[in-house]
């Protein structure tokens, strides 16, 4: 039988569990609001080369859930994608979230509507002619007036082909490659038109031609004062307070607003 990988995904991380059985989802309520679909850009591959596997995370109008980074509420979706060895699943590529602000001062970071999470892969050389099958289970909560619970799953498969056949194209090639290109870049401060400042329990993140700054913290950042008043700011420069002044991790997500349009940076720097 050919052994199974079970990874799990969450967190802005891959995380390799080794895994032969998975557990059916039992319903928990959140099923009837959220759903999840998968997808490859192609259908037909060689070995050696890379693909893209999409997953929808499709939400019911009017409800939310959560990315995986920090809220003050819920936890973000998570995912298990089981593969053959002959697959290595890279790092996730998540779309950046929305602020989420309630009564009380309860600030949180959703998805809503349809939105794709991109996980690039690689068929390893020397793979023979197969069928690879992804299997993936989702585990999240979906939130409206109530918070509930819930577990999906979907499946989607591709034909590994020797090299004298032609790779094939899915319907979505283009619109996932273009996703692929619009991906968040590393934020590099030493890029001239950047600056990243520490000041004692703070950071100041400017960028020169940007009318907007929005910050969305992942789980590895450091505690911060406020983000209700430091997670955006109008203009080209974003200070964001920490609690304590040492050992500070400025980590997670800027979208940045400039008249050319919007710009993703996944951040994760250190003071020093």
């Amino acid at each position: 039988m050919q052994s199974v990988i079970k990874r799990a995904i969450g967190a802005l991380g891959l995380v390799v569990v080794a895994s032969t059985t998975a557990a059916e989802a039992q319903p928990m309520g959140g099923e009837a609001h959220l759903s999840i679909e998968s997808t490859t850009d192609l259908s037909s591959m060689h070995a050696g080369e890379t693909g893209l596997l999409a997953i929808d995370i499709i939400v019911q109008e009017g409800w939310h859930t959560y990315w995986p980074g920090i809220s003050d509420t819920g936890y973000g979706i998570s995912f298990d994608i089981d593969t053959p060895d002959s697959v290595e699943l890279k790092d996730p590529i998540w779309p950046s979230p929305e602020r989420y602000l309630q009564r009380g001062g309860i600030l949180d970071h959703t998805y809503e509507g349809t939105q794709t999470v991109l996980v690039p892969f690689v068929i390893r050389e020397n793979t023979p002619d197969s069928v690879v099958v992804f299997t993936i289970k989702a585990n999240y909560l979906v939130c409206d007036q109530v918070c509930l619970p819930g577990k999906g799953s979907a499946s989607t498969s591709l034909h590994v082909v020797d090299d004298a056949s032609e790779q094939v194209q899915t319907s979505r090639y283009d619109e996932l490659r273009a996703q692929l290109e619009q991906r968040p870049q590393a934020f590099n401060a030493k890029d001239a038109a950047v600056r990243l400042q520490w000041i004692s329990k703070a950071a100041a993140i400017m960028f020169r031609d940007a009318t907007r700054i929005e910050f969305y913290p992942d789980n590895e950042c450091s505690e911060l004062e406020s983000v209700i008043e430091d997670g955006q700011a109008e203009g080209n420069r974003l200070e964001v307070r920490f609690t304590e002044s040492e050992n500070k991790v400025l980590s997670g997500r800027l979208r940045v607003t400039t008249p050319e349009g919007v710009v993703h940076y996944d951040i994760n720097e250190h003071a020093l």
